[in-house]
């Protein structure tokens, strides 16, 4: 299998980011336009910590998501302006080969450990053997200080986990364990105590520092500790700046020189938020003087800065990982959450089991042909058939409901860093979860089967009987797909999927014969997997060696097709589905990140 290819075009270059004259404008559903990034012009220096400050709507993140190419021009956006990194043009794919982005949100998987994350990164980011890239994840587990923890799984809602501010520190690893040029964070103090955020800011701080690397962050409202770390402060109200450059006096004595003092023995940070707040009505007014006082004072100066930034070469990192070993390793991360979510692992087996001995217990031992069985015996023959394929289908569309929405944000966030492409991610993820869905359907079909009395002339019955509740689960495994990537929110999907399945229960045959719908909806009864493993199920069962029904139960139900006819119409049920849920997730990737 082949692993990774790493080609280091250049190394040990440092990485300026330089932007002129920005602009970013959106439009609304209503056709209104608003500006959002209002001509800035900046630079970010390697060595030095860039910290972006300002109140809520400012602009902050908007600039941090248009210089790390996380957003681009559309119907509903337009971007104007330069973007360069050394003297460089660049677009999202050339910005993940150079510099990293480590969202506000601690998007992990919450029964992975803090080393099996940052090893999953390692595996797809970085070339070399097992044991180089063992070494390259200890170093920076080591760097922040998560060696404590580094075999403690994240946690979340079914099991304990780190604390905050380590899953903060995993967040950067699993970004910086490809030694970037550049890292942009979004808020990374984000919930965090005053001692913790110092940390945070602190080991980034010693990064930029030791390494020559480039770190630019958003920041709400930083301690006097942590404004003392900041290499280069970017004011923005409004979205336009009004400082940009040292935090030391050279701020204070900016703001003093148009009229505004900062008070003796406070936190510089504290006056200059509560300056730029947007929600005092004094703030507001005195915005122009804020944008008159920079554009005399200081933007002639940026202008020059960015003439005089670094203009080498980009230290660009290309790693080339196949398309089967991506696939492999998503496969075994999920095989490790399944197992590992023992409380759900359990409570399926148990639900299996006793979902079995209840259809027994309630239809034991229907009569079959020779036991002189009534038109009541063959009705509940075939009520169990519909309602065990139905309820089949359902527990495997309920757990993929539940879980791949929780886990797509996670794909969206290694898919946008570049780690993987979608097809291998949904492949390596749709294999694994076939298991338990092939699993669990065949100790159901085992503990019901002689329960209820079921044909059992031959093997082959009960071999073809287990097919098809496998098929009929993994067909629902392929409709939970196809909910979870249209839907974003577990709860209005597992709401909304009872819903949508009805209609394709009414048309399974038993309610009322194929061939008496209307000719104008009859064909929507092919679009129903539940007629496909309804009619293979009593297609299965209704033909005895032996002495048949007095009544023929096949001829009353009236199936169209024969019973293996009726398994591939499940399998292209299922094929289908699965497609479709697949094109969805490419389609719904851009516009969800």
């Amino acid at each position: 299998m082949k692993q990774i290819q790493s080609i280091d075009i250049v190394k040990n270059y440092h990485v300026d980011i330089t932007f002129k004259d920005l602009t970013y404008t959106v439009v609304s559903k209503k056709g209104e336009q608003k500006q959002l990034l209002k001509g800035v012009s900046g630079i970010c220096k390697s060595g030095e910590v860039a910290a972006i400050l300002g109140s809520s709507g400012a602009g902050k993140t908007t600039l941090l998501n248009v210089l790390s190419q996380r957003v681009s021009n559309t119907k509903t956006s337009q971007i104007t302006g330069e973007i360069k990194a050394n003297n460089h043009d660049y677009d999202s794919d050339k910005f993940s080969q150079f510099a990293s982005y480590v969202m506000q949100d601690d998007i992990l998987l919450e029964t992975m450990t803090v080393k099996e994350c940052i090893t999953f990164a390692a595996n797809l980011r970085i070339g070399g053997t097992p044991e180089q890239k063992e070494l390259k994840v200890n170093e920076v587990i080591k760097n922040l200080n998560l060696e404590r923890c580094q075999n403690t799984m994240i946690g979340g809602q079914f099991v304990k986990g780190i604390s905050g501010g380590e899953k903060k520190r995993t967040s950067i690893g699993y970004e910086l364990i490809s030694d970037p040029a550049c890292i942009f964070l979004d808020e990374p103090t984000s919930g965090l105590d005053s001692f913790t955020a110092y940390r945070i800011i602190h080991l980034l701080k010693q990064y930029a520092q030791n390494k020559n690397k480039t770190v630019v962050f958003t920041i709400h409202s930083p301690s006097s500790d942590i404004w003392s770390m900041f290499d280069n402060i970017m004011l923005l109200v409004d979205g336009r700046f009004i400082y940009q450059g040292k935090g030391n006096l050279d701020i204070i004595q900016h703001f003093s020189s148009i009229g505004f003092n900062c008070p003796k023995f406070s936190n510089p940070a504290d006056y200059f938020i509560s300056i730029m707040h947007s929600s005092r009505q004094q703030n507001v007014e005195n915005y122009q003087v804020y944008f008159e006082g920079y554009n005399q004072k200081l933007k002639p100066i940026i202008y020059e800065r960015i003439d005089n930034a670094n203009q080498g070469l980009l230290p660009l990192k290309q790693t080339k990982t196949s398309f089967f070993y991506q696939a492999f390793l998503i496969a075994q991360r999920q095989a490790k959450i399944i197992a590992r979510i023992r409380i759900l692992s359990k409570a399926r087996v148990i639900q299996s089991i006793v979902l079995g001995l209840f259809l027994g217990a309630v239809f034991w031992q229907i009569p079959g042909p020779t036991e002189n069985p009534t038109i009541r015996d063959i009705n509940d023959k075939n009520g169990i058939l519909l309602f065990f394929s139905i309820t089949i289908y359902m527990m495997q569309l309920q757990f993929c409901i539940l879980t791949f929405p929780i886990q797509r944000p996670v794909f969206l966030r290694e898919e946008n860093a570049k780690l993987y492409t979608t097809a291998p991610y949904f492949i390596g993820q749709y294999l694994v979860d076939m298991v338990p869905a092939i699993i669990f359907p065949i100790i159901t079909s085992l503990v019901a089967y002689w329960m209820i009395g079921l044909n059992d002339d031959n093997a082959g019955k009960v071999f073809f009987f287990i097919l098809v509740a496998i098929l009929a689960s993994l067909s629902g495994q392929a409709f939970g797909y196809l909910t979870g990537s249209l839907i974003n929110n577990p709860n209005v999907a597992v709401s909304l999927a009872p819903v949508l399945i009805k209609p394709f229960m009414l048309f399974a045959g038993l309610v009322k014969n194929g061939s008496d719908y209307a000719s104008w909806i009859s064909w929507f009864q092919y679009l129903s997997p539940f007629k496909y493993s309804f009619a293979a199920l009593c297609l299965n069962e209704y033909d005895y060696d032996g002495p048949s029904y007095p009544q023929d139960p096949i001829h009353q139900l009236n199936f169209d097709m024969s019973k293996w006819q009726s398994v591939g119409g499940l399998i292209g049920c299922f094929s289908i589905c699965t497609f479709v849920s697949f094109l969805f997730l490419l389609l719904q990737k851009k516009k969800l990140q």
